[in-house]
């Protein structure tokens, strides 16, 4: 109780990547992943402009929803289709107005289909992963149960997510701007499966669900 808090801090970036990952918590708790999401980025937002520390706010490609175009690009409409998507949107749209409003350097980098180590087990790449490892070879194919396989993602490694943001740090020009951070590369989640069961060396047959 005897701890005093600094009433200045020496920071100069400030990376916003709080946010609720796990699809099952985000859509049935809506008011907290708007705490969350968008309370969050409010206080980080308001912690940048007292010290006038550049913030990156971190969003996702998830508020384009249903791609209307490919590739999608920066002046592509928004269209969020889950809880998290929309309150992602009401942040990136506070942190550029803090921009505009108090002249805090804010640049808003929205990741395309971050995957590697330590991702949860229910987003794609692990899933499939997980279902070959499990498999017994001498059953002959392995069986691997997906959701829809003709929609196509843009997956981009975690070190590389992480460079990407480092390179807007470095880049004066992304103050103010909205940044699609991605690797322009487009497959599909069927043809990614085939992928991981080629570099497993496991023959597949997909079920979809």
């Amino acid at each position: 109780h005897d701890v005093t808090f600094p009433l200045y801090i020496e920071v100069d970036e400030i990376y916003n990547l709080a946010c609720p990952a796990s699809p099952v918590h985000y859509q049935r708790d809506p008011v907290q992943t708007t705490k969350t999401n968008v309370h969050g980025a409010i206080n980080m937002l308001g912690l940048a402009k007292r010290v006038r520390a550049k913030i990156f706010q971190a969003s996702t490609s998830e508020v384009y929803g249903t791609a209307q175009y490919v590739p999608i690009d920066e002046a592509h409409p928004l269209n969020p289709q889950s809880p998290y998507a929309a309150t992602k949107v009401g942040a990136d749209q506070i942190a550029l107005s803090y921009g505009r409003s108090f002249g805090t350097p804010v640049t808003v980098v929205r990741p395309f289909n971050t995957f590697g180590p330590r991702q949860s087990a229910r987003a794609v790449i692990p899933t499939i992963i997980t279902q070959l490892a499990n498999h017994d070879r001498a059953t002959g194919p392995a069986t691997i149960r997906l959701g829809a396989t003709t929609p196509t993602r843009d997956f981009t490694f975690v070190a590389d997510t992480v460079l990407g943001f480092l390179a807007a740090a470095d880049t004066p020009a992304a103050s103010g701007e909205v940044i699609n951070l991605g690797t322009n590369f487009e497959i599909s989640i069927g043809e990614t499966a085939q992928a991981i069961a080629a570099e497993m060396d496991v023959e597949i047959r997909i079920e979809t669900e």
